[in-house]
Parts: structure tokens; sequence; C-alpha cells
């Protein structure tokens, strides 16, 4: 049974998804930091109590942002991305928060059609915003729902 949780201590599986997911994966001491924050939180979908996916947000007054979202590669493609972020809009609404932002890789189609298809819209462009590991740099598009 997949289960949606808080996430208010260091996991290792955050770092090891993170890095299968990423160019370049944060550390140990990114997630400490930011779960020790109240300025961030991070949910995250168990199966049979092992994190499979993961999202971090930052909130400012009324707006949020998602820092970071990961699905561990062998449990992609399962709807767990989908459900964490229906379950963060969730959460924001009761917040009384009105905005969320994130930004994605413009060479990630996967992910742009899943936050198209939440209702993100795009509202921004960042120019060679990422780095690929071979040293490539690709644009960011920045884009936000009204929650």
């Amino acid at each position: 049974m997949n289960n949606i949780l808080q996430i208010e201590e260091f996991d290792s599986r955050l770092v090891q998804i993170h890095a299968q997911t990423f160019d370049f994966g944060w550390n140990d001491s990114d997630f400490s930091e930011y779960l020790k924050s109240e300025k961030y939180t991070a949910f995250g979908m168990y199966e049979a109590e092992r994190l499979q996916a993961f999202v971090l947000i930052s909130v400012v007054v009324d707006e949020a942002e998602i820092l970071t979202i990961a699905t561990d590669p062998a449990a992609q493609r399962r709807g767990h991305a989908r459900a964490l972020l229906q379950h963060l809009i969730a959460h924001l609404g009761q917040r009384h928060i009105h905005s969320l932002f994130l930004e994605v890789a413009v060479d990630n189609p996967a992910a742009i059609a899943l936050y198209e298809g939440l209702g993100f819209r795009q509202v921004g462009r960042r120019p060679l915003y990422y780095s690929r590991r071979g040293g490539a740099l690709v644009d960011a598009l920045i884009l936000s729902l009204a929650v």
C-alpha cells in the first residue's frame, strides 16, 4: 500500500533517489538543513515503509516553490509524482497558499506534460539554467499554478 507522509527527519533515500534522478544530486547536509527549517516542507510517497518519491517545497507568505521532486527510477511510471503533487496542492490550499511555482528543464517532456496536466502554465524561461554532466546547458521553464 502507498502512503504519502510528511518527511520530518533525514532519510538517506532522499540522497539516493535525487542522485539517480538528476545530473547533480544533493548531499546529506543539503537535505538535513532543509528538513530542519520551518520554511521548507517535504512529502514522501512510501511503499512498504520505503521512500519511493518525494517533493520538497519552500513557502514564503502565500507562495510556494517546488525546490525538487524525484521518483526512484525503479518506481517511475506508477503515478507517484502525480499523487504527491495532488497531495501537495491540497495541502497548500488548506494553508491558504495562493500560487505554486517550479522550474523544469526544457529537455524533460515527461515532467512538463505532468505539470501541464495538473494545470501549471509557463510564466517565464531561464536561459541556460541547468548544467548537464557533459557540460551542456539547458533552459528552464518557469511554471506556475494558482492554488
